[in-house]
């Protein structure tokens, strides 16, 4: 059981602006106006805002509840979301790639009267309006990956988990994720051996006249060069900085 501790500290808010700044009017461009003691408190931090941090707009779909929140520079940034009838004690805000963003602190019965005070649609407010305290809001730099949006418009945030696979290749460099989308040569055979994970370093072509590859797996072939006695292929330079590949074979030369 949930049990709420310094009721008294609670109580002397509920008087108050508080979480809003105290010249904060409260009331929308429509004429709406939250309560004084519709939050007992809350913290807001925002990462990418530069501005005034306040609630541009609710909104209310059926009997569900958006609260919206953003600065004077960004836009909206974050968003607090529940159900008029069966509404929690607080209420926490998420950012708009998921993350967690914040929290109002409320009460069951306050939520649920605050729902019912919005018409259905957007109800618009002017920073004035809704403006939180400096202790409130917290605004954070925009640095390194947010998430990842997708092409249906749908955003992944959290814990992620990127799997190179069919010629896709996921590794880290230097402290960066690199990836290369190279193509699979060898998809075919790793599904037809059964093999559940990507081949080691693999070559197809095993020997040229007997001769194995590097360690890496590479043939290399010279121009000029001449170390089978029964060469294959040929590769020679044609003097205009190109190179020329011969395959010998009992039926002839044929040039590529």
């Amino acid at each position: 059981m949930l049990e709420v501790v310094a009721t008294e500290w609670r109580n002397n808010n509920r008087n108050v602006n508080y979480p809003f700044s105290d010249a904060a009017t409260l009331t929308s461009e429509e004429g709406i106006s939250f309560d004084r003691d519709s939050f007992d408190d809350a913290r807001v931090y925002l990462t990418g805002s530069s501005g005034k941090i306040y609630i541009p707009r609710v909104n209310l779909v059926g009997s569900t509840v958006t609260i919206h929140v953003g600065d004077t520079v960004s836009g909206e940034l974050a968003r607090a979301v529940y159900d008029y009838n069966s509404p929690p004690d607080d209420l926490p805000i998420y950012d708009l790639y998921g993350r967690p963003a914040g929290v109002f602190v409320s009460s069951v019965e306050r939520l649920a009267a605050l729902g019912t005070r919005f018409s259905q649609g957007d109800t618009s407010f002017r920073v004035e309006a809704t403006e939180f305290a400096p202790s409130v809001a917290i605004g954070l730099p925009s640095v390194g990956v947010w998430g990842i949006l997708l092409d249906d418009g749908n955003i992944l945030s959290g814990d992620i988990w990127l799997v190179g696979e069919e010629g896709v290749v996921v590794w880290e460099e230097d402290g960066f994720i690199r990836i290369d989308a190279m193509g699979d040569p060898y998809a075919l055979l790793r599904e037809c051996e059964g093999l559940g994970q990507p081949l080691p370093v693999f070559c197809g072509l095993k020997t040229i006249n007997g001769i194995a590859p590097d360690e890496n797996g590479d043939f290399k072939l010279l121009p000029g060069g001449n170390i089978s006695t029964q060469p294959i292929v040929r590769i020679t330079a044609n003097g205009q900085g190109q190179l020329i590949i011969r395959l010998l074979g009992v039926s002839g030369v044929k040039d590529g």
